[in-house]
């Protein structure tokens, strides 16, 4: 999808409906987050960055994981709708919404602000020329705290609006200088990888392994 044509095809989708993909309804969806967040190698985070945020499922369920979280999208509908869901379920207090455009509106981290230990990409990177997906993961490395994790969760089969195809996309961070992969799993409809700048597993990093 053209750079300039997904600012209006996000905005109309969510104002069209609250939950275009059903991610509060379908069980698919529960089961998927539960994965990705039993997945992160730590118990709590100090700095996360969510683009893509979309209604704030995943967000909230993040934020109860995070001292700070940065949640963004494109869409002014969504962040509204992530608000209201964040708001719901009492996890807004030390949450930012912000509308970012990638690569773009890559949050500048303010000098002693400290880095992200977290970054997630869920479905969203497919939505990237592969100019734009090299730049975030730029963005990423350059952007991730010593020890952090950077999350990858993509659906894999064919859809009109996808750019580069999600084995692709992953591969794009698998292949980047500096990262290690601490996880995969893969299933028929989505790949979930998460990569760190330390390459020690969690049992390393607590210290019994």
């Amino acid at each position: 999808m053209p750079d300039d044509q997904r600012g209006s095809y996000f905005e109309q989708l969510y104002r069209q409906d609250a939950d275009p993909w059903l991610v509060r309804q379908r069980w698919y969806e529960e089961r998927k987050r539960a994965l990705l967040l039993a997945s992160l190698p730590q118990q709590r985070y100090r700095h996360a960055y969510e683009p893509g945020c979309g209604n704030g499922e995943l967000t909230v369920e993040l934020a109860r994981r995070c001292e700070r979280l940065l949640a963004a999208d494109l869409s002014a509908e969504a962040l509204r709708l992530a608000r209201q869901r964040l708001q719901d379920a009492e996890q807004d207090a030390h949450v930012t919404l912000a509308q970012h455009r990638l690569p773009q509106d890559w949050p500048r981290i303010p000098p002693g602000a400290g880095k992200f230990d977290l970054i997630v990409f869920s479905e969203i990177a497919y939505y990237l020329s592969p100019e734009e997906l090299a730049r975030v993961v730029e963005h990423s490395i350059a952007s991730l705290a010593p020890g952090g994790s950077i999350v990858a969760c993509h659906w894999r089969a064919p859809f009109a609006q996808r750019i580069i195809s999600t084995v692709r996309v992953h591969a794009v961070f698998q292949d980047a200088h500096g990262l290690h992969r601490v996880l995969r799993h893969e299933e028929t409809d989505f790949l979930l990888e998460i990569w760190s700048n330390d390459a020690r597993s969690v049992a390393q990093r607590e210290g019994f392994a």
